[in-house]
């Protein structure tokens, strides 16, 4: 014949072929080709001229019992349900009984709830009865007990059903899975390194596009599998609030991702994106973002928008000079800016002054501005692995840190305003370039865990004998060899002292 589906369908409209001779290319293309992409395309063409005789219906029907590849008797399936449901009982139930394809199976449950009739009912009751897994069966037992299932409509009994065979589905594929029912419907799956379940060769690659059929589901983990891309079709599941696909290989997000509108936590960590979709500005229910190790370059505008946003974490990725713009309206407590070449402290975080957490740790930064000063709710700073040379007199405003990280920096001294941090428990300053330690480090009252190793100081100060609530002291790499006198008080109330 030497026709595509496609050619056979345009000459069709061109009026080049009449009806009855399309019907008869098509089919006999249905029941002699070897392609099954030309075959399924055949289908589809017959489909959306609604192709509806009798001869169709044996043909269809046919191919949704027996033909021999899954992908056609799927869409056959689809046929029937679409353009013959009045007469899809039969075939769909004997179907049912030989069928092992989970989407096929799906699309001829959701077939039977639509088949309005007493018959498909108590069809799909017997299968209800016939679920034996102790998860759903308990719950199962509970709506016929309390005779709820009176009060139930069909496609929620056929829900119920889907939801079963997706399970089932997946723990024959993968071993036993973690997964939670509210009621009688899956609410959250654990598909996280599912490889260990199998020793490693029926490893997640690709997303399970069926998954989208759960359509309560709210957590969704598939963190440490192989996927490397998220198919459209993710955008089906409405219900998300928490979905994890963090240490895979995914290159690029689907703009459909913007459809989970009921997202409140995303984690993307260690992946391989290099851009985030406009379609992110959707996710207005986001709290928590997690893009730690990727290869972003730089700050999509669609992250500006996302007005609920609390924590996010960016370390890890290539935004040296980058610019975010938010705004002043942003609740934004927590943000990770570590390992991203930054040779200053961004500008655009100036905005960002509700914050209680901010890490700009593996940096190039040498100086602070200012106005860091004026982040006074923040509780913990990270300024670890850079070349700070000098702190501002500023910091003494954050009254509220407890944790400051600056291991591993250039600081030969500390500014006197440093006494006024009189809630820090947390101060590493290790690997700098002290040779001494200002008197006034005894006013850090509050202070716990003071880690100094690696700098070169040969004594300390006696008012450190100030630090009752000290409870871990670091001399490791350093030149005091011997702990001082005034410090043996603190060491009998719990001190620890390394050296």
């Amino acid at each position: 014949m030497g026709y595509s589906p496609e050619e056979i369908f345009k000459n069709y409209i061109n009026k080049k072929i009449d009806k009855s001779t399309l019907i008869i290319q098509l089919t006999s293309m249905i029941e002699n080709g070897v392609d099954v992409a030309q075959r399924i395309k055949s289908l589809d063409v017959l489909s959306k001229l609604k192709i509806k005789d009798q001869i169709i219906f044996n043909l269809i029907e046919n191919l949704a019992i027996s033909d021999s590849n899954k992908y056609v008797r799927f869409t056959a399936l689809k046929y029937l349900r679409d353009n013959f449901i009045e007469y899809a009982l039969e075939p769909m139930k004997w179907a049912y009984h030989h069928e092992e394809d989970i989407r096929c199976l799906i699309v001829i449950i959701k077939t039977l709830s639509k088949i309005n009739n007493q018959i498909s009912r108590d069809y799909l009751l017997s299968i209800l009865r016939s679920i034996k897994k102790d998860t759903f069966k308990k719950h199962i037992e509970i709506i016929f007990k309390s005779k709820k299932i009176e009060d139930y409509q069909n496609n929620q009994i056929a829900d119920i059903i889907k939801d079963y065979l997706i399970i089932k589905d997946i723990e024959n594929r993968y071993g036993h899975i973690d997964y939670q029912l509210i009621e009688d419907r899956v609410i959250k799956l654990d598909l996280s390194d599912i490889s260990t379940h199998v020793f490693g060769w029926n490893a997640i690659t690709k997303f399970p596009d069926y998954i989208s059929e759960l359509e309560l589901l709210t957590f969704l983990d598939l963190k440490f599998n192989r996927l490397k891309t998220l198919p459209k079709i993710i955008g089906k599941l409405v219900n998300l609030e928490t979905i994890d696909l963090s240490y895979n290989k995914i290159e690029n997000l689907p703009d459909s991702i913007g459809l989970l509108t009921s997202l409140k936590n995303l984690n993307l960590r260690y992946n391989q994106l290099k851009y985030i979709p406009k379609s992110f500005s959707s996710l207005q229910n986001l709290k928590n973002l997690d893009l730690r190790a990727n290869q972003l370059n730089s700050f999509p505008s669609s992250l500006s928008k996302l007005v609920e946003l609390e924590k996010l974490d960016l370390h890890g990725n290539k935004l040296k000079g980058a610019d975010l713009k938010l705004s002043t309206s942003n609740k934004l407590e927590s943000i990770e800016l570590g390992l991203n070449e930054l040779e200053e402290v961004p500008h655009w975080l100036k905005k960002a002054n509700k914050l209680i957490k901010l890490g700009l740790g593996g940096n190039k930064i040498k100086y602070l501005p200012d106005w860091i000063g004026n982040f006074q709710f923040l509780e913990e700073l990270n300024l670890y692995d850079n070349l700070i040379l000098v702190l501002p007199d500023s910091i003494s405003k954050l009254k509220n840190l407890t944790h400051l990280s600056l291991w591993n920096n250039k600081l030969e001294i500390l500014p006197k305003s440093f006494s006024m941090l009189s809630n820090l428990k947390v101060l590493n300053l290790s690997w700098n370039m002290f040779n001494e330690l200002p008197y006034c480090i005894g006013d850090l009252k509050s202070l716990e865990i003071l880690t100094l190793w690696g700098n070169k100081l040969e004594k300390l100060p006696e008012s450190l004998a100030q630090l009752h609530s000290l409870k871990k002291l670091d001399l490791n790499f350093t030149k005091i060899k011997i702990v001082p006198k005034f410090l043996r008080q603190l060491e009998k109330e719990g001190l620890i002292i390394y050296k």
